[in-house]
């Protein structure tokens, strides 16, 4: 069997319902996975950045989540 360190680097757009700290813990679990345990996960850095207009109370598609039907 041959063992490697692989270093990733990426910038994701991302168009989520979930906060800044919900979608991080989510890449970091498909991060884990992607690496077979967190014990393979040797070290990572995950900042999500929010966009400008980013609004608490609207979907990524722009409707109002309080009137979703």
């Amino acid at each position: 069997m041959n063992r490697y360190i692989v270093e990733i680097s990426a910038l994701l757009y991302v168009e989520t319902i979930n906060d800044p700290e919900t979608l991080a813990n989510n890449l970091v679990s498909q991060l884990e996975e992607l690496a077979a345990s967190s014990q393979h996960l040797l070290d990572y850095e995950l900042t999500p950045h929010p966009l400008p207009g980013n609004d608490d109370d609207e979907l990524p598609d722009g409707r109002d989540k309080v009137n979703v039907a």
